[in-house]
């Protein structure tokens, strides 16, 4: 039969005579040992992939050539399809090794043996998409978004200051007002003046290009107090969970906020008070941006430690502040203000849409949560062996259950919040 049903060797479309071949294949098999156990656990992952082992020959005039064109072949990167004298066109053959020999008593004649094996391409562990994750990953690229946007409206504030509209104030009150809040934020955060040195005094000429610098170091002097309060920089956290990092947190941005309201109490001119407005919606825009980047990175390390009532929370909280901060986006107009206001307004908006995805997904990857009673008297350990044996899931249960004033001695029928599994 072979007469009918062999057909020409070849490799990456170079043909060549075959004198012998062998071919394997197995199972790659993951082994799983216990101890005190005899024998083991065989897991099966698959096959280790076809092995092709064969003697080519070359013989007769121009033998050298053609030997020459097909070690050409088995060096270049990559796999290639080698047609099999039985089995026909094999894909992604790759050839693994090879070797080579002349011999004296056979003139114009060589011997290759090379060894194939294929290659399989990586497929991805999963094929469907972590909305968490992905969640995660879109929020950080829209604080960008956000940040720049926050940054071309500064821009074309400064810009509409600096053409003598009086609406938004003089120019030199702006400086002053921003000169204030900037030394009041680093004294606040205890932060380096080396790393943050003052600005200097008013000056006309500078006033374009080093008003958003001053507002921009406020902004990252306050994303580098945000994140110390938050302990996103440090490995102990003193004990404090995510809910009271972003509480900490928050609560910064809102003495931030303070700071440059201060500002503008008392009976000051009206001019003076749209200055300080001004300045303060500068730094609510790059407050708001930095506490949520703190927020990202807080849920991304902590999200599955998370109870759905603390991820709640911290949504609530920052829905109200964008909404705060929109309010005063939409009072902020005024002529070449229309495009920046506008922008930044949907910025805004989106980075409250999809902060408001991360959370729900973040939420949805835990599993139900149930309100059931405590089944002994017992400690919260006892409580969690109960529920899911496991004693390790008492700190879960203690963090979904802030009620549970003693966790050392738990009352049998006592209302316990926990997952369903």
């Amino acid at each position: 039969m072979w007469h009918t049903i062999l057909q020409p060797a070849s490799y990456k479309g170079v043909g060549f005579e075959i004198e012998n071949m062998d071919e394997r294949n197995g199972k790659a098999l993951a082994e799983h040992a216990r101890p005190f156990v005899n024998g083991i656990d065989l897991e099966d992952m698959g096959t280790t992939g076809r092995e092709v082992q064969l003697s080519a020959v070359f013989w007769g005039k121009g033998y050298a050539g053609r030997l020459k064109s097909l070690l050409d072949k088995l060096e270049e990167r990559g796999g290639g399809v080698l047609v099999h004298p039985v089995w026909g066109r094999m894909q992604n053959m790759i050839g693994a090794s090879w070797s080579y020999r002349h011999e004296a008593d056979y003139s114009d004649f060589a011997r290759l043996d090379v060894t194939f094996r294929e290659a399989t391409e990586a497929q991805p562990i999963f094929v469907f998409e972590n909305s968490f994750l992905m969640g995660v990953e879109r929020l950080i690229a829209q604080i960008d978004t956000y940040r720049a946007a926050g940054e071309g409206f500064i821009d074309a504030l400064t810009a509409q200051v600096a053409a003598g509209q009086a609406l938004r104030g003089s120019a030199a009150g702006l400086w002053s007002v921003a000169s204030g809040v900037f030394e009041a934020v680093r004294s606040l955060f205890d932060l380096d003046s080396i790393r943050f040195p003052s600005r200097g005094g008013y000056s006309q000429k500078a006033f374009k290009a080093g008003f958003p610098r001053l507002i921009a170091d406020v902004s990252s002097m306050t994303t580098e107090g945000l994140r110390q309060a938050a302990y996103l920089d440090r490995q102990d956290k003193g004990g404090a969970g995510a809910r009271q990092c972003y509480d900490a947190a928050a609560a910064r941005a809102d003495t931030v906020a303070t700071l440059v309201a201060d500002l503008g109490k008392g009976r000051l001119k009206d001019s003076v008070k749209r200055q300080v407005e001004t300045v303060g919606l500068m730094v609510r825009l790059m407050s708001d941006a930095a506490l949520t980047a703190v927020v990202a990175d807080l849920v991304d390390a902590d999200g599955e430690t998370m109870t759905a009532p603390e991820l709640m929370h911290i949504n609530r909280d920052m829905r109200l502040r964008f909404q705060t901060t929109l309010t005063a986006l939409r009072h902020a107009d005024g002529v070449g203000m229309e495009d920046a206001g506008y922008t930044v307004i949907e910025a805004v908006r989106e980075t409250a849409g999809r902060l408001n995805t991360m959370i729900a997904a973040a939420i949805n990857q835990k599993p139900p949560l149930l309100v059931r009673p405590a089944p002994i008297n017992g400690t919260i350990h006892q409580i969690a062996h109960e529920f899911y044996g496991d004693l390790n899931r008492a700190d879960e249960l203690i963090r979904l259950n802030p009620h549970i004033v003693h966790p050392a001695f738990v009352k049998r029928d006592t209302l316990v919040n926990s997952y369903a599994k």
